[in-house]
């Protein structure tokens, strides 16, 4: 009789190994959407002057055709911080930047205005004179205030500034190192540079100053994009404004490559004449702009009445370009 058997334990089951963990995201894209913390967008600050802020863009079109509206639906959610300034310079577009931190003094008696803002006015040590409707929110020490060029004469009105205990007005004693507070909008932002029309003839100071801008990006050799200047009547080839330009155009293409986006060639080449936005003018059909591109302006079609701004067409093509290239560089 054969010996008995012990009984058979059960098996223990084994402990299942970790499944390989999956290289898809959990949910749909969708979801992923809806739940995910998306990072903020950029901001987009443009600094220039006249053309920057679109001048002449309510003209010839059904509607008024402004390049920061434009491009503020272009890029949404992020926001779009417009500071052309109508008749500056480039070095004026340092001052607004904040680049530029000139001292202030005052020059005369400060005067309580019907709002009750005292303005008292100053000067300022870099000797730049005002221009345009230039309004600068700033300070000067610490003192919060607007540093208003806007009347021809510098003024720097004090936020609150009230009578002190002798009776004087407090903004009578402002004095020091004026700071713009742009600088905190632009710092983070990336930004376009159409600067430096109102001073052409200064070719290495329009240079500079823009170098500068460029050099103040958080990470310069992708956040900035670089205008270049376009013809108008007065600076047709061989005159001295002309040469200029062509002079500017031509070194920034060279330093900045596809961040710098070619106006000239844009609005006076047939591929920029034939885009989408300017189809329906027929452009090279038309007598006035072959006469115009002999002699190396832009056609008239695409000039404000006033022959120095591009009216809402031109606008709408410089708009756009823009996008285009903003696409190209992955800002959009």
């Amino acid at each position: 009789m054969p010996a008995p058997q012990p009984a058979v334990l059960p098996a223990v089951p084994g402990t299942p190994l970790p499944a390989a963990p999956s290289s898809r995201p959990p949910g749909t894209e969708a979801s992923r959407r809806l739940l995910g913390v998306e990072p903020e967008p950029r901001a987009l600050t443009l600094w220039g002057s006249s053309s920057m802020s679109s001048e002449g863009g309510d003209e010839s079109t059904p509607v008024p055709i402004r390049i920061h509206e434009h491009l503020a639906l272009s890029a949404a959610p992020a926001t779009v911080h417009s500071f052309g300034v109508g008749a500056t310079r480039s070095a004026h577009t340092l001052l607004l930047r904040g680049l530029d931190t000139p001292r202030v003094r005052p020059v005369g008696d400060g005067v309580r205005a019907a709002d009750g803002t005292v303005r008292v006015p100053v000067a300022l040590d870099s000797a730049l004179a005002p221009a345009g409707p230039l309004r600068i929110p700033g300070s000067v020490d610490g003192t919060a205030g607007v540093l208003d060029g806007s009347s021809g004469t510098w003024f720097f009105a004090a936020d609150g500034a009230e009578h002190d205990s002798d009776g004087a007005l407090a903004g009578d004693r402002i004095e020091g190192v004026f700071t713009s507070v742009l600088n905190e909008v632009a710092d983070a932002s990336r930004q376009v540079l159409w600067m430096g029309k109102n001073n052409i003839l200064d070719v290495p100071g329009v240079l500079a100053d823009t170098q500068r801008m460029w050099d103040a990006a958080e990470t310069p050799d992708e956040d900035t994009l670089v205008l270049g200047q376009w013809c108008t009547e007065a600076d047709a080839d061989g005159s001295e404004t002309g040469d200029a330009v062509a002079e500017v155009n031509a070194e920034q293409a060279r330093r900045y490559g596809e961040h710098f986006l070619d106006l000239q060639q844009l609005l006076t080449g047939e591929e920029g004449l034939r885009c989408s936005p300017l189809a329906p003018l027929t452009l090279l059909d038309q007598g006035s702009t072959q006469a115009a591109l002999e002699r190396g302006v832009v056609p008239p079609l695409l000039v404000a009445t006033d022959g120095i701004h591009l009216n809402g067409w031109g606008n709408l093509a410089v708009s756009w370009a823009l996008v285009r290239r903003m696409q190209e560089l992955r800002w959009l």
